[in-house]
């Protein structure tokens, strides 16, 4: 088990990180990059969370899974790559994701974007040489060509093989109930974000 794991809770206060400095020691609800899925989900549960988000995609690169549990503490799903043929099934990318409500830790858009700096803030202390950009906004004009559906994104590369990812979706009426506006944190492999682009 990892020395170091980062929960997000409640407004995102981060605990027990102060010799993070390897994206390893970054966890979504226990699950680090290199982890082998095996240590987490039977081999059922892992072939019934597959899932096929990318069918445009070349499909010998990468296989995508989302779980969901009542043991999370933070997330709603946790979405996570691997590698294509990958008997061990290791990690290679993870993402957390924390839709909004009243009940929750954040209520609306409003609250993700207050939250999301501060995520960024606290990492920014933790990965010291890492290197941020301002949060960027796109646009769904392929999901929404009305253009009041955006999600905006802030980076910071960690080193030349991985980024972190802290994302608002802000979807617009006409969705709500089938793209439902949420937080989206991701430690994403730089082979990945290529293969997504």
């Amino acid at each position: 088990m990892k020395n170091i794991l980062i929960y997000l809770i409640f407004v995102f206060n981060f605990q027990s990180l102060v010799n993070a400095n390897d994206i390893k020691d970054f966890a979504i609800e226990g699950m680090s990059v290199d982890d082998s899925l095996l240590k987490f989900y039977s081999n059922k549960k892992i072939s019934d969370s597959k899932v096929d988000w990318y069918d445009d995609l070349e499909k010998e690169k990468y296989i995508s899974y989302a779980f969901e549990s009542d043991k999370f503490q933070t997330y709603d799903f946790v979405d996570v790559w691997v590698k294509y043929n990958d008997k061990d099934l290791k990690i290679d990318t993870i993402a957390g994701v924390l839709y909004f409500g009243d009940d929750k830790s954040i209520k609306d858009i409003d609250d993700c974007y207050i939250s999301q700096k501060k995520i960024a803030e606290d990492l920014m202390l933790i990965f010291k040489n890492a290197k941020k950009n301002d949060p960027y906004t796109n646009i769904f004009y392929e999901a929404d060509p009305s253009g009041k559906s955006s999600y905006t994104d802030i980076y910071l590369d960690i080193n030349l093989d991985y980024s972190i990812v802290i994302s608002c979706y802000d979807w617009s009426d006409e969705f709500l109930g089938t793209k439902d506006d949420h937080l989206y944190v991701t430690i994403k492999s730089n082979d990945l974000d290529s293969w997504l682009n």
